[in-house]
């Protein structure tokens, strides 16, 4: 029961928050790491080559094609074939395998990914302004299944509504957490499509009635259009930085309205800033039409009563409906053909078209040429848009890739040396790569008083930082940190930006070189749903950065249904030492006295306890509660331990409050080092069974 206490002292200590008034980092364009490459020295695109069957053609040699530019012929200098099949690199993508869940519980988190594990950056774009409502489910299930079957290990995946924009959930990961949560938010709602994808015929038109009327419904199909593609373009350019072969695919059905109602002027520009963005962020755009084989004839929604089928109005309905869908089809093929990406359409398979579009990833060729000077130079003070042609001589052979560039050399400027800038970079990649290696705790908790808030550890190793001599003996560095909690819309919550200046005595440096130092933050809550915490950190001597990130699900507690706030791990042999209560007052990182809660990291052959609080508990007439927890342990995907269902030792008031619960694992002295994740089932006899099961997870790493 001591132990209870203790872990119930940790949670009020991850409350305490800073006084802060911060602003939110400035964005800034993330330094690019793609294999396309468009400069005054090189012009690199990427190819897919198959036969007559769609088969790939992977053996060819640069003297088997053909490129040009502007309808003149370009001398190869670069050439090369890639793949980016799982299996093609070293095997490091063992560890962003994620564990396969157990039938009717939430997969526990992947390890944190690490840039030269990606094989595939996939953004699923689904256009939800221009979905109709019957076609949003199977683009809904299309997805359910790639990430139930067809995502691999190596993947890095975003879902996007075009509605939403790039919130919490909308980020590009590889926790299937955060993607399923991402999917269920995927629902009909403003779309300039209505609820099927054609308007009713009706006695009152000559023949079949458009979706909408007048020009104020012209002219909002226009501006959701635009929104559509705005963030289609937004998607590529925020890949531009990531690792891994590239794809975007569309989920959509109408691409009209710009190319219909603009002038031709507008619409090649319109494609061509797309193109020109995808091919300098090494994105391949795919196009998916969910509408399947169409049937044109009259359906129970037309309002024909009375009307002969054969009358001239019953009879023309299908060629109308016809050339709505090839209107509508206009666009997707235009954004499809110019990237580099594939069209796919007329087919009643989403599960089957998606997997073309990501597979069409797996294989491709990277080409390269030195391109004439004059093709970076300005007409009327404007980069000119340059046309590819990749021709490949072997007869049988189809090539795809892209369109064309702009000639502006400086559309992929490097990334600022400044504070903000690189604060920003490091606080929006997906990876934890840098020089400094924070870790970073965040826990959803209930206090009762104080509410719902999540609370976080950052975790950094002073020997990350340069420490400057004092004449006094003392060591001083300069950090700046930048944090926040993103919820699902993309809002900081709380954001933070601030600098702290760190001065330490010769015996409290080698203190802090030996335990770490950790800073404690509070972002009080106000709505249940999913946040993304993330965390920056800079050395200002040597612009040294590094960022980490965790999901925290905050549950909505005042349904009264059973949920757990986060896990915090200690070892048990160090809990004499608990965290102080005055942990976060500090106006400053501290020394961490956590006995290991903030750095997730232990010793084989340690005793590892956990804690947690268990909300809505159900008791039954003597105030007692009725609790199951199972526990189980994951390394590299594999569940490796499976603790027995116990009574949950819970301890706390009845009703509204929180009760505190904790267990033990013993880390064997002979289990190999590397990340592991923890998972707790608790089942509440009491409550219905539909709502009487919540779990967490946190991840930790044993050490070599």
């Amino acid at each position: 029961m001591a132990a209870i206490h203790r872990f119930a002292a940790l949670f009020p200590a991850l409350a305490i928050a800073f006084a802060q008034n911060p602003a939110p980092p400035s964005g800034a364009a993330a330094a690019s790491n793609t294999v396309i490459r468009i400069d005054v020295n090189l012009v690199q695109v990427d190819a897919v080559v198959t036969d007559s069957k769609g088969r790939r053609a992977p053996n060819l040699q640069a003297s088997d094609f053909e490129i040009w530019q502007d309808g003149k012929p370009q001398a190869i200098t670069n050439f090369s074939y890639v793949s980016a099949k799982a299996g093609a690199g070293t095997g490091a993508a063992r560890r962003v395998v994620q564990a396969k869940p157990v039938k009717g519980e939430p997969p526990p988190p992947p390890l944190p990914p690490d840039p030269t594990e990606v094989r595939r950056t996939l953004a699923l774009v689904v256009d939800d302004l221009g979905l109709s409502a019957e076609n949003i489910p199977p683009v809904r299930d299309a997805i359910r299944n790639f990430l139930d079957e067809q995502m691999r290990p190596g993947d890095l995946v975003a879902i996007v509504r075009t509605s939403a924009g790039m919130g919490a959930l909308q980020q590009f990961t590889t926790d299937k957490r955060l993607l399923y949560a991402a999917l269920d938010r995927v629902k009909y709602g403003r779309s300039r499509v209505g609820t099927s994808s054609f308007g009713a015929m009706s006695t009152s038109t000559s023949g079949v009635r458009p979706r909408g009327e007048g020009l104020f419904y012209r002219y909002r199909e226009e501006n959701l259009e635009v929104g559509s593609l705005a963030t289609v373009r937004f998607v590529v350019n925020a890949m531009r930085g990531l690792p891994g072969r590239k794809s975007l695919v569309l989920f959509t059905e109408d691409l009209s309205m710009i190319y219909q109602g603009a002038t031709d002027e507008v619409k090649a520009n319109a494609v061509q800033q797309l193109s020109d963005a995808a091919s300098r962020a090494s994105v391949v755009i795919h196009t998916v039409d969910p509408r399947g084989v169409v049937n044109y004839s009259p359906v129970a929604a037309d309002d024909i009563v009375g009307v002969p089928s054969s009358s001239r109005r019953v009879g023309r309905a299908p060629a109308q409906r016809s050339q709505q869908v090839t209107n509508t089809q206009q666009g997707m093929t235009e954004v499809a053909q110019e990237n580099g990406g594939l069209f796919v359409q007329d087919g009643n398979d989403l599960t089957g078209a998606l997997r073309i579009a990501a597979e069409d990833s797996d294989d491709y060729y990277l080409i390269g040429y030195h391109p004439d000077a004059s093709t970076f130079e300005e007409r009327g003070g404007q980069a000119q848009f340059h046309q590819i042609d990749l021709r490949v001589t072997k007869a049988g052979l189809h090539v795809r890739t892209r369109d064309g560039f702009f000639g502006d050399p400086g559309a992929n400027p490097p990334l600022e040396h400044t504070r903000e800038a690189e604060l920003s970079e490091a606080l929006q990649s997906p990876f934890a790569a840098g020089s400094i290696h924070p870790r970073l705790t965040a826990v959803f908790s209930n206090l009762g008083r104080t509410g719902a808030s999540i609370n976080a550890l950052v975790y950094f190793n002073p020997k990350d930082l340069k420490w400057s001599s004092e004449p006094d003996g003392s060591r001083k560095a300069l950090i700046d940190v930048a944090a926040a909690a993103y919820d699902e819309d993309g809002m900081a919550l709380a954001p933070i930006d601030t600098t702290f200046p760190l001065q330490l005595t010769s015996q409290r440096y080698d203190e802090y070189l030996k335990k770490g130092m950790i800073w404690g933050i509070h972002f009080p809550v106000a709505k249940p749903g999913p946040y993304l915490v993330r965390a920056a950190l800079r050395d200002a001597a040597t612009e040294g950065v590094g960022s980490a990130e965790q999901y925290v699900e905050v549950p909505d507690i005042e349904n009264g249904r059973l949920a757990l706030s986060g896990i915090v791990l200690q070892e048990a042999a160090a809990q004499a030492a608990p965290a102080k209560a005055d942990l976060a007052q500090a106006p400053a990182p501290s020394e961490d006295i956590t006995a290991g809660a903030a750095r997730r990291s232990f010793r084989r052959g340690a005793l590892l306890a956990y804690g947690y609080q268990i909300i809505n508990a159900k008791t039954d007439a003597g105030q007692h509660p009725e609790l199951e927890v199972q526990t189980r342990l994951f390394h590299n995907g594999e569940q490796v331990l499976d603790g027995k269902k116990a009574l949950a030792p819970a301890a706390g008031a009845s009703g509204s409050q929180p009760l505190m619960a904790d267990g033990r694992v013993a880390l064997g002295a002979n289990m190999p080092p590397g990340e592991y994740v923890l998972q707790v089932t608790v089942t509440d006899k009491l409550a219905k069974s539909k709502f009487n099961t919540a779990t967490q997870s946190m991840d930790f790493e044993i050490e070599p």
